[in-house]
């Protein structure tokens, strides 16, 4: 869509967003979009990347422009003009205490308004009950969704506000604070003169412009009779109003901002801007002036004074557009005379336009609201004013009777009786019969006629309740969004605010939701009750359509319920003074059950398929063959209902029983262990591709790669021969290497042949008491011609023969913040391009040995396609059990591996005896193999077994008296002394001497976080190993496993509201120390941070350097959250996640 020059929300409100623009799905990329006052989060349906909050007001860290970009995207710059000091500073001190600068946080995203922090200013504008004083501002400020909000007055005071009142249709709406709570700041507040809105006064604008505490900026009224702006950004526009306009270059942070003129009273609200232009724009007051009145008049009513509607969007047009539309000459003499006659011309008459009335009826307020509204009601221009133009009908919505009644082009001659001319007439007519009809008589093409129309209650089309539901927030499609979209009002769905990552994959950002498992969904409730009846883990059929787009059809999609981690509930909003939000949670349900396939007779289960077979720690025994004879071979099972699709080429036919797909999500908030990329950064959640290897077919596990599969906490599911997928579960992470064990239900692929991968024989120190062992043919070899069989995101595979171009033990870089990464082992790389997600490096034909995997290695931000050698991998999976290991199967998910605390990398023999002194008789040691390389210590973990015993740069000779060339031959001489818990002797040239080193062997268990606490916002788990592996001093709090180490913060969080930025360590809170998940609960669970208003909180970034921030705690929306996962079995059922609560004492 194009984006007209037209203006920016809160026009000035430019988001506090760092060096990129706004890109909202549906708009033209790089569009500038300046919304909702001084934002720091963006509204994020394509782009989800998480903004850190910006500090108190006054600080400079951020200048409320979007970093790098030019500036006419942001508002052209002019010269400000200089205004006389003498006549302006009396006003200035006599105002400046009211006006208020404004933090917001949504606390969850709501229609246009993203989660996150932001900022725009506000006044003073009555005092009457010094409790409950009430602060202007803007609507997009306070948005209608869940906030919390903060003021800071002039003295520097900052006090908490509260929503009371955000009009339903009108760019103001108004706070509740304690003046009474001011200790510096003397109370004040701004008279309104709505009156004084006339062409040519100067005025002074002055607020939080440009995220600044305060500023001043002069302008001069240069129109009255503008129709409301229409912004570019968002589904609110106002409608049905008068806009001012004025020269005046206001920018981020200044929406809500008093206009000021001579008096010291306050004319009208600044509201938006031009996006190319230095124009602003003001709201009148004539409408603030009604509903102050009307709260002055009910103090104990729900603040909700009678607002309605037509459902129709009328404009201001002169009498010469009038005429184009066939308004003839004598009507518009007839309303000339009758307003002439109606209202005499007073002294002074200067011919304004007619606009100048829209504030006058409004009644010269002051001191937050005086005056009244019966001018406004009488709907005549002003006294000696001629009117310039009528009311039109610009669009009605689909399906109402004013679409039925109304035509785009009629003009409105009257109301209820009584001539309309302005839209206070207009709206002092609907607000006075909400809940009737109203006759109208209106003109089309010259042609009068009398219609009625039903005049709807504006509070009921403008939602407030919303339910949460698998990390997605909905709410009923406001009226603002049938607007934009021409939808009707009846029965008109629910909105996809945020699709989370239940919805994530299936249903975009602005989607409208029509039906649920068949049900229609035109309310709020009818989405929760359809939801209820869903169990966690079922898949269950929505039908949405996306109204962004031109093509309305409705389209289906299967969308799996998660309730374990996002519990379904819904938040109901109370109308109070202040408004308040209450939790309801939604009925829990068992877990679904998957359903049992069909098993032929001659299926075994897997316990006999196991005792039949010998035993489930087999590899290329008779457990996978009996699979395969049970189901038939390769050829015969192509052509069964579930066999795998035949190939011609007989490669494929034997490696695609070996094979699958894996596929995982990961929601954004919970990705512990990994680095996302650009394009995950800006997913609405993270799904991978990857390649599982079936390792043993009769138990159903298979092994994939640490970037298909990167933590714990993911939903894993493995698709078999195109046609089967069912979840896995998370059995072993590898502590270093790039291997994780999957499980799957094998009854969920019968009677698929599923096979287990032929590895190679492989001798053991037990089997030739030397680790130089021959390895024979099954050593790949540089140059060798084999067929690498591929499969693809699209579970296809293919196939291609391509030669062995290296085998080398690569260095991969660190990434920040600290995360897994490869080291220690041996990778091969081709003399192709790869394609695909990975697959197996074989031997072509019907048989042949396999000679590597091909897997996908995670680096930072990227990810790349290497080789495993067959014989390495051998290695790495025998201490888990396999191929001969020693730990048995049924404690897989409890197995410990050998664990190097140091890196190696290859250093050739040659420069190791010209640099490091390496004898000819010590290199002739070392050559094994034909191999020309010996390993050099790199990297010493900080704090690990091998730290003060060996030294980075140490070229390793012999281990356990043996001679070592490759990592894996030192791991398995380590992992086979770990057994006795001796000490290993090293002997390596250290400074070009010969010395021994005696190192202690260690051991790891599964990698990868298992526990979550999210505290205020924060999401913490234990240190992570990377950060150790990455070198330098330990400190308290982060040693591997230990202290409170957090790397995301939701936006709309305490800790988000307040500044605080990931990552880092939460070390203490308060007085009390948090060294681990334990140690905070229990602080919590004592009671001593009960009922404390501000928390304390000291945080520690990665070079030691501590900083303390004072959170205000929420345990409304923010409680304190665990995440734990449990106990895992290989022959158990799926672990689960658990989701609890803790409170305070």
């Amino acid at each position: 869509k194009t984006l007209g020059p037209e203006t920016r929300e809160g026009g000035n409100g430019a988001p506090l967003v760092r060096g990129r623009r706004m890109e909202v799905e549906g708009l033209a990329e790089g569009a500038v979009v300046d919304g909702q006052g001084s934002r720091d989060a963006p509204v994020r349906p394509v782009k989800r990347q998480k903004q850190k909050a910006s500090n108190a007001m006054g600080d400079e860290e951020d200048d409320g422009c979007l970093s790098g970009c030019p500036e006419s995207d942001v508002g052209v710059s002019v010269p400000i003009a200089v205004v006389p000091t003498a006549e302006w500073t009396g006003v200035i001190d006599q105002v400046k205490s009211a006006i208020v600068a404004i933090r917001v946080t949504g606390v969850r995203p709501f229609e246009d308004s993203p989660a996150g922090v932001w900022q725009g200013t506000g006044f003073v504008v009555s005092l009457e009950d010094p409790k409950r004083a009430l602060i202007l501002t803007n609507r997009h400020i306070i948005s209608t969704g869940p906030i919390r909000a903060f003021a800071t007055f002039d003295e520097h005071e900052e006090l908490p506000v509260f929503p009371v009142y955000r009009d339903p249709i009108h760019d103001f709406g108004l706070l509740q604070f304690d003046a009474t709570k001011l200790r510096f700041t003397p109370p004040r507040q701004i008279p309104l003169a709505p009156e004084n809105l006339r062409v040519g006064s100067e005025v002074l604008v002055i607020g939080n412009d440009n995220a600044e505490k305060i500023q001043i900026l002069p302008a001069t009224i240069a129109r009255v009779d503008r129709n409301s702006p229409s912004y570019c950004d968002s589904n609110y526009q106002d409608e049905n109003t008068f806009y001012a306009g004025a020269g005046s270059n206001t920018s981020g942070g200044s929406s809500g901002s008093p206009v000021i003129d001579r008096t010291g009273s306050c004319i009208a609200v600044n509201a938006g801007g031009a996006t190319e232009a230095a124009s602003a724009y003001y709201f009148p007051l004539d409408r603030v002036v009604y509903v102050l009145d009307w709260l002055r008049a009910n103090p104990d009513k729900p603040p909700l004074p009678p607002r309605g509607t037509l459902l129709t969007k009328f404009l201001f047009q002169p009498f010469d557009t009038l005429r184009k539309l066939g308004f003839t000459e004598e009507q518009e003499q007839r309303v000339l005379r009758e307003h002439s006659a109606a209202s005499p011309p007073s002294a002074g008459a200067d011919g304004a336009a007619v606009a100048d009335g829209a504030t006058a009826g409004a009644g010269g307020g002051s001191g937050g609201g005086g005056g009244g509204t019966g001018a406004a009601v009488g709907g005549e221009a002003p006294q000696g004013k001629r009117p310039k133009g009528m009311l039109v009908v610009d669009s009605f919505l689909p399906g109402s009777r004013a679409e039925e009644l109304l035509r785009p082009g009629d003009v409105l001659l009257e109301i209820d009786g009584q001539a309309c001319l302005i839209f206070a007439a207009l709206e002092g007519h609907l607000d006075a019969s909400v809940g009737s009809e109203v006759p109208l008589r209106i003109s089309r093409a010259g042609k009068e006629m009398e219609v009625s129309l039903w005049i709807e209650d504006l509070y009921s089309l403008v939602p407030h309740d919303f339910t949460e539901c698998a990390g997605g927030v909905f709410h009923q499609v406001s009226y603002h969004t049938c607007k934009r979209y021409h939808l009707p009002v009846q029965d008109r769905g629910v909105f996809v605010v945020e699709s989370g990552f239940g919805f994530g994959l299936e249903l975009p950002y602005h989607a409208i939701v029509a039906a649920v498992q068949g049900q229609k969904v035109g309310r709020l409730e009818d989405f929760q009750a359809a939801l209820s009846g869903v169990a966690d883990g079922e898949t269950f059929e929505v039908s949405w359509f996306n109204p962004t787009t031109n093509e309305r059809r409705t389209k289906r999609s299967s969308v799996r319920m998660e309730r374990s981690l996002w519990p379904l509930c819904t938040w109901r909003f109370s109308p109070e003074r202040p408004n308040v939000w209450r939790r309801e949670a939604a009925t829990v349900l068992p877990l679904a059950t998957p359903p049992t396939p069909a098993t032929s007779s001659s299926a075994l289960p897997k316990e006999a398929w196991a005792e039949e077979n010998g035993g489930a720690g087999t590899s290329t025994g008779a457990a996978e063959k009996g699979v395969a004879e049970g189901a038939g071979d390769v050829a015969s099972a192509a052509e069964e209902p579930l066999g795998y699709p035949p190939s011609r080429d007989q490669t494929i036919g034997r490696v695609q029983p070996m094979l699958c797909t894996v596929t995982t999500r990961v929601a954004h908030e919970y990705a512990t262990d990994f680095i996302q990329s650009e394009d995950e950064l800006n997913s609405t959640l993270i799904r991978r591709f990857g390649v599982g290897l079936v390792v043993d077919a009769a138990r159903g596990l298979v092994i994939t790669d640490r970037y298909s599969v990167p933590q714990p906490l993911a939903q894993v599911e493995l698709t078999f021969a195109q046609i089967v997928t069912t979840d896995a579960q998370v059995l072993f992470i590898h502590p270093q290497h790039n291997l994780v064990v999957l499980r799957y239900d094998v009854s969920a692929v019968h009677p698929l042949p599923v096979q287990s991968v032929d590895f190679p024989v492989v001798p053991t120190d037990d089997d030739d008491g030397d680790a130089e062992g021959s390895r024979g043919r099954d050593e790949l070899g540089i140059g060798e011609v084999l067929s690498y069989v591929s499969l693809h995101g699209d579970h296809r595979l293919s196939a291609k023969q391509t030669t062995v171009g290296s085998i080398y033990l690569k260095a991969w870089a660190f990434c920040e913040p600290p995360a897994y990464r490869e080291r220690n082992l041996e990778i091969c790389n081709l003399n192709d391009t790869l394609q695909g997600l990975g697959g197996l490096l074989v031997e072509p034909g019907a048989s042949g040995r396999t000679c590597a995997w091909f897997a996908q290695f995670p680096a930072g931000k990227k990810h790349y396609l290497a080789g495993i050698p067959m014989p390495v991998l051998v290695v790495l999976l025998r201490p888990l059990g396999f191929l001969g290991g020693t730990s048995p199967p049924t404690s897989l998910h409890l197995a410990r591996v050998p664990a190097l605390d140091c890196e190696f990398e290859e250093l050739s023999l040659a420069k190791a005896r010209r640099y490091h002194g390496m004898s000819l008789e010590q290199a002739a040691g070392c050559s094994k193999d034909g191999r020309r390389s010996v390993l050099l210590l790199s990297r010493v973990t900080t704090g690990g077994a091998f730290d003060g015993r060996l030294a980075e740069g140490d070229v390793v000779l012999r281990v356990a008296g043996k001679a070592v060339t490759r990592p894996q031959e030192v791991e398995r001489l380590m992992d086979k002394h770990s057994r006795s818990g001796e000490e290993v002797c090293w002997r390596v040239l250290r400074s070009k001497k010969e010395v021994e080193a005696q190192v202690l062997p260690s051991v790891r268990s599964t990698d990868g976080t298992s526990r979550l606490l999210v505290f205020l916002g924060i999401v913490m788990r234990g240190t992570p190993r990377a950060v150790a592996e990455r070198g330098g001093p330990v400190r308290p709090h982060t040693r591997p496993g230990e202290g409170l180490y957090f790397w995301h913060i939701f936006p709309g969080s305490p800790a988000d509201t307040f500044g605080l930025t990931a990552p880092g360590w939460l070390v203490q809170v308060d007085e009390d120390d948090t060294p681990s998940i334990d140690g905070l609960l229990e602080i919590i669970h004592s009671g001593r941070l009960k009922g404390r208003e501000w928390l304390r909180c000291c945080t520690m970034d990665a070079d030691g350097r501590q900083t303390v921030k004072a959170l205000q705690s929420d345990a409304i929306f923010w409680p304190t959250v665990e995440l734990a996962r449990g106990a895992a079995s290989d022959d158990g059922p799926k672990p689960r996640w658990s989701r609890t609560e803790h409170s305070d004492g």
